[in-house]
């Protein structure tokens, strides 16, 4: 990795920047069925679908993101109380979407089905139904994004930079349409601006990725910048599903019941995209919160303070893992490996920054978070002992956060 994208790296985990965590070395780690789609079936069809001289806007990305845009246009008219075409939802979905989905992850398409079937029959209201779809599919834009992500870097493997190219504007169409608008609502309920927001982060991985694409040796630069991109969409998705259990508490303490199982299906829309991912760390964490979420559950069952320490339990998990991985590989000699294992587990802690604040204060939490940079550069610089004796003192510390 050059100097400069190293100190990139350094001063981004120092402060609030989510840098790491790419599709291969999820998919080493063999988390989910979910991710592997994504980038395996996705990849394929993606670079089999597309020639490099397609414009973006030719594109299938393009394609599907107009339909999502008319299909939640249409399901917007019950906000004005207007009655909803449920017909040409079915059959927007079904032309443009269905299939790209079940490509990705057959439990995305389930999901959206079954809401507009239910939004169809009336089985369900309007609004829970509307929720179904709309966070279905962004689920499947987000791994359709890290599979796009791939498809980038196998282009330019392959010395097809135009198609590249393509893939990359592709992402950022996605960014632009889908990710961006969620994140912007996350910065404003947890008041993030500057290197703490959401939407910052993004722009930052993106603008990074495209310097990378432009250099002439990049690509390395690129796979840990696609990491600030992929994994602050991720934080956004997190935080969603976690901002909505605050507020399914608190409307159920204030007796309003009218919009609970709407919001329970919003956190649970949102957890479906990234608990593939989660599951590798504490599955009886990431089990529990699919079973809270669940539209089937009670929401009063519902507790804010529950939900965040179950995400913090499964985010340790995985944090866990990945340090145990990352000296097994140092030890072995497979220092490029470990560096992006050793970012994987500093991103997955960054993410619970605000829970790590309140679990052991300020101070701490900074201590913890300069151990965690140090540690990385201590796997780049194939320091073994100091890597080991830096990991002993994040795990503790991290494990305090979870007791």
């Amino acid at each position: 990795m050059k100097k400069s994208m190293m100190l990139f790296a350094s001063i981004t985990l120092a402060g609030t920047v989510l840098v790491a965590c790419g599709n291969d070395s999820e998919n080493a780690a063999n988390t989910t069925n979910t991710e592997n789609n994504s980038q395996q079936e996705s990849a394929d069809s993606q670079s089999s679908d597309q020639s490099s001289e397609m414009s973006v806007d030719e594109s299938a990305t393009a394609k599907q993101v107009d339909a999502y845009k008319a299909i939640t246009d249409e399901l917007n008219k019950m906000k004005e109380d207007q009655e909803v075409d449920w017909d040409l939802v079915e059959s927007t979905y079904t032309s443009d979407l269905k299939s790209a989905v079940n490509e990705i992850d057959n439990e995305f398409d389930q999901f959206i089905t079954t809401g507009i079937q239910a939004g169809t029959s009336g089985e369900l209201e309007e609004n829970v139904a509307r929720q179904m779809i709309d966070k279905g599919t962004q689920s499947y834009f987000y791994q359709k994004q890290k599979s796009l992500q791939q498809a980038v870097i196998d282009a330019k493997d392959a010395d097809k930079n135009d198609e590249a190219m393509l893939h990359f504007e592709e992402i950022k169409l996605l960014v632009e349409n889908v990710f961006v608008p969620t994140a912007e609502k996350r910065d404003s309920y947890y008041e993030l601006e500057g290197e703490s927001s959401i939407v910052e982060n993004i722009n930052s991985g993106l603008t990074a990725q495209e310097e990378a694409l432009s250099s002439e040796e990049g690509m390395e630069d690129f796979a840990v910048a696609k990491q600030i991109t992929d994994k602050s969409i991720y934080r956004s998705y997190y935080l969603a599903s976690n901002s909505y259990a605050e507020k399914i508490e608190e409307a159920v303490n204030a007796g309003d019941s009218e919009e609970l199982q709407i919001m329970q299906t919003e956190a649970l829309g949102f957890y479906q995209a990234i608990k593939g991912s989660l599951a590798g760390g504490d599955e009886e964490a990431t089990a529990k919160l699919s079973e809270l979420f669940d539209i089937s559950n009670e929401p009063a069952s519902i507790k804010a303070d529950e939900v965040s320490n179950l995400f913090v339990k499964a985010f340790a998990g995985k944090i866990k893992g990945y340090h145990e991985k990352v000296a097994e590989m140092a030890e072995e000699g497979k220092i490029t490996d470990s560096k992006v294992e050793a970012m994987e587990a500093n991103v997955f802690l960054k993410a619970i920054e605000m829970p790590v604040n309140d679990a052991i204060g300020q101070e701490k939490a900074d201590a913890l978070y300069a151990d965690a940079t140090s540690w990385y550069e201590a796997i780049v610089n194939d320091n073994a002992e100091e890597a080991n004796k830096l990991s002993e003192q994040i795990l503790s510390e991290l494990q305090s956060v979870v007791e």
